[in-house]
């Protein structure tokens, strides 16, 4: 059972890497934290380093955007979503980030 989910997490980091617009080189990476994480209360709050808003997109472990939302805060409700295993993808002033989330 580990091994399938093994399996399905790097599957879905290739297809979400896959889905990504082509790097330009002026593109540089930013970095945010998520927390809690997992998440139990049905929010997240997303930090980064720089003001202003998110664009955040969270795939499911298909590859498939099941949250696409520009968040102005910290806080992003995720009541939407089931139980599961997510890759959350930040862009911010032509910075971008990927993590997982874990959804209980």
């Amino acid at each position: 059972m580990k091994q399938l989910l093994l399996l399905l997490f790097i599957l879905s980091t290739y297809i979400v890497s896959a889905q990504q617009d082509p790097v330009s080189f002026e593109r540089t990476e930013t970095r945010f934290r998520l927390h809690p994480n997992p998440v139990r209360d049905g929010f997240v709050f997303v930090e980064t380093d720089h003001e202003g808003p998110k664009d955040i997109r969270i795939y499911d472990l298909f590859g498939k955007v099941v949250l696409q939302q520009r968040l102005v805060s910290q806080k992003l409700f995720l009541n939407a979503l089931v139980p599961g295993v997510y890759m959350v993808q930040v862009r911010q002033q032509e910075r971008i980030a990927t993590k997982k989330l874990v959804i209980r």
